[in-house]
């Protein structure tokens, strides 16, 4: 549900200066509608003021990231960035060559009581990339396409095209589980 619109980037979204900690992010989230994939999203205290990230998909399927999150103006976004990669076991070693763990940004309209991600709009994005080619540094390749600007232009367009309907799809709700409320008054 949440990740069906993620694209890459080389780069970070964010800068040292603009990360910030927010306690209230720590905790186990599960996605608020029921759905044929039910999704954990489990927040942890990582390294200074970064988050360990696990995402736990059907119950087996697990991913884990370092999240970092930022603000820029009035607005807090998740920069992730996997920590491991691992590729399915019948798939030839050299495609996991041409695989490299790209930054992915999530914008965070509500931090509480329930939790609220958007991630790209692919469709919107693919088509305002093809009409404007020069608008924001990337690469396309088959069907997909990683964005290769830099922080500081990923963070302008960003905000250029914030609005309804642009950039970010309607976010999905994530609800706290009552085990991850002790997690996050402790932290």
């Amino acid at each position: 549900m949440l990740f069906c619109s993620c694209i890459p980037s080389v780069n970070p979204f964010y800068t040292q200066n603009d990360v910030v900690y927010e306690p209230r992010l720590v905790g186990e989230w599960r996605v608020k509608k029921d759905s044929d994939e039910p999704q954990l999203w489990k927040f942890e205290k990582g390294d200074n003021q970064a988050y360990k990230l696990t995402v736990v998909q059907e119950g087996t399927k697990e991913g884990h990231f370092n999240a970092n999150l930022f603000k820029l103006k009035d607005d807090y976004f998740l920069d992730l960035i996997p920590t491991d990669c691992n590729y399915a076991t019948n798939q030839a070693d050299l495609v996991g060559c041409c695989v490299f763990p790209g930054h992915l940004v999530a914008h965070v309209p509500q931090l509480a009581p329930d939790l609220k991600l958007a991630f790209f709009n692919f469709d919107w994005l693919e088509k305002f990339l093809k009409a404007n080619p020069n608008a924001l540094g990337n690469h396309s390749e088959n069907d997909g396409f990683v964005l290769t600007a830099g922080t500081r232009d990923l963070q302008k367009f960003i905000l250029k095209h914030l609005g309804t309907n642009e950039l970010f799809n309607e976010p999905g709700e994530l609800v706290r589980q009552a085990s991850g409320s002790k997690d996050a008054a402790t932290h």
